[in-house]
């Protein structure tokens, strides 16, 4: 029986911006760089971001330049930007207050790889982050999913060892990493049926309270 669950964000709470929106298409044309040559050189720098060392719009500053930006871009331009990309998974929040409605023994970790600025912007919009008994995503315990290193902070975070955690991504290579180190894992790839699937998982029965909110 799973007395944790960790919680993905990017693709199972929201959408994964830099991969399924036009925010860098947008960011590279707005400034005048080659959108291919900002992803090589954001992907180059993410882990700074993500784990707290360098402020995400520094870091964007950095990527813009080494990709032939003719601009610096503008802090509340890129908040505006990220928060018109962004979009919740409402099926995952059902899932949430569900566990949290006949589960409450179960601790629930957010999980993430994501920038602090990024992750208070979202929060900001749609409180995720105090709907988790821990957040430990990469940017509070300066590691980066799925190393060993993580998951070793992140059961520091949860003051308890990950033997009875399950780890819910929607990433087919943070799940297999995360399996070889001995975590549970679901493969989160449609997050509107998150609430039948954690059912399953922490076995309850959905009602009719659970479901009202979903669309």
């Amino acid at each position: 029986m799973a007395d944790t669950i960790l919680m993905d964000a990017g693709g199972v709470l929201f959408n994964n911006v830099t991969e399924e929106t036009d925010f860098l298409d947008r960011l590279a044309s707005h400034h005048g760089a080659d959108t291919d040559r900002l992803r090589n050189e954001i992907d180059a720098r993410d882990a700074a971001y993500e784990t707290g060392r360098a402020h995400v719009h520094d870091v964007l500053r950095e990527a813009l330049a080494a990709a032939g930006a003719d601009a610096a871009p503008d802090a509340r331009w890129l908040d505006d930007l990220y928060g018109d990309c962004v979009a919740a998974h409402p099926g995952a929040f059902t899932a949430i207050d569900a566990i949290r409605r006949h589960r409450p023994d179960v601790q629930l970790v957010l999980t993430n790889n994501e920038a602090a600025h990024w992750d208070r912007v979202k929060d900001d919009r749609y409180g995720h982050l105090g709907r988790f008994d821990v957040v430990a995503s990469s940017w509070r315990v300066g590691e980066v999913k799925p190393t060993r290193e993580f998951f070793e902070a992140v059961a520091r975070r949860c003051g308890r060892p990950l033997d009875n955690a399950v780890l819910l991504d929607d990433n087919p290579d943070v799940l297999a990493e995360a399996a070889r180190q001995g975590l549970r894992t679901l493969h989160v790839d449609a997050p509107r049926t998150l609430p039948e699937a954690v059912a399953g998982l922490l076995h309850f029965t959905l009602t009719e309270a659970d479901m009202k909110d979903r669309t």
